[in-house]
């Protein structure tokens, strides 16, 4: 059994956001052997990712402060120690609801390619690991409080794995994946009582799918004017059930995914490049500066002009390194 290491604490928005497609997917490189990571992120409260979802299943752990937790269109309030589930196909994001304005968040995060425990054997009793992820509908009770205890356990179970990462040898890897098997049963035993509709998710990813000719065109052309009628056209829809569609997809309009997609661009811009805030607006598709300014603030609480000053102000910020218990912070 490895030894827990101290953490190191990465800065989320930093770590994060450069990852995140037109199509609002983190896209993240996993060791091919081992597909497992762990994260120890710390967000700060006046930094602010735009909904995304993941091609690998995730376990969010509250390490330190308090969030909103939302998951498409539902918000789920998270305190010190709970932990939440989520699948592939699920939009969601962090709001911060921090109690003062020198608490931010820290969050343990677990992400794992589901295919490692699916392929592991050949009588399909692997599946059973995964079902609270795939079981995943409307009335799923995606947090698991701390008061359950099962957050705790979890939690040093992935300072188990986080201890052997990067694996090196083949008990290092065996070790991970024992240790996140226990995680996944420990899950499953919180979950017995919930029996949920199993081809949801399958429904979900056919979804997904439809949208992605639309999600490529946005990427190549968020810098031009687009009409909701011509993105009803990519995905061959009527404008009303494209609505409709979109929005049950990701949780979000049209309109709105669309603008959160462009002041991503924008923040990313005003962070890695000395452009001005007028031609920021203009590259990433708001030919009116004073609308860019509003829609900015509407999804970042600050003007462009006091992010980037927020942002100098963070250069001498580092991320610092302890390892507190969730029960000690």
């Amino acid at each position: 059994m490895g030894a827990t290491r101290p953490i190191v604490w990465e800065d989320a928005y930093s770590a994060v956001l450069p990852l995140i497609n037109a199509e609002g997917l983190l896209v993240s490189c996993f060791d091919a052997s081992t597909p497992v990571q762990v994260h120890f992120y710390r967000y700060d409260r006046q930094r602010d990712f735009r909904m995304c979802r993941h091609d690998h299943f995730e376990v969010f752990l509250v390490h330190r402060g308090q969030i909103t937790f939302q998951l498409q269109e539902r918000f789920y309030p998270m305190t010190l120690g709970d932990l939440i589930i989520i699948n592939s196909t699920q939009y969601h994001k962090v709001h911060s609801t921090f109690s003062s304005a020198a608490e931010d968040l820290d969050a343990v995060l677990l992400h794992f390619i589901p295919e490692w425990i699916r392929n592991a054997g050949s009588g399909g009793e692997e599946m059973e690991y995964l079902m609270p992820f795939l079981q995943q509908d409307l009335s799923f009770p995606h947090v698991v409080p701390a008061g359950t205890g099962i957050p705790a356990q979890v939690y040093e179970l992935i300072q188990q794995i986080a201890a052997e990462l990067p694996v090196s040898t083949r008990r290092a890897r065996l070790s991970v994946k024992t240790y996140l098997m226990m995680i996944l049963v420990k899950l499953l035993n919180h979950y017995t009582v919930y029996r949920g509709n199993g081809e949801v998710f399958d429904v979900q990813q056919r979804r997904l799918e439809r949208l992605r000719p639309l999600f490529n065109f946005l990427d190549q052309h968020f810098s031009e004017p687009i009409a909701l009628g011509e993105a009803a056209a990519i995905v061959n829809m009527s404008q009303s059930h494209f609505l409709h569609f979109f929005k049950r997809v990701t949780g979000q309009s049209f309109v709105n995914y669309l603008n959160q997609f462009r002041v991503a661009r924008a923040q990313a811009l005003l962070a890695s490049s000395e452009k001005t805030i007028a031609e920021v607006s203009q590259e990433v598709g708001f030919c009116d500066q004073s609308y860019f300014g509003q829609v900015f603030r509407k999804f970042l609480h600050m003007t462009p002009r006091e992010y980037k000053a927020h942002l100098e102000g963070s250069k001498h910020v580092h991320s610092c390194v302890r390892d507190p218990k969730p029960s000690d912070c």
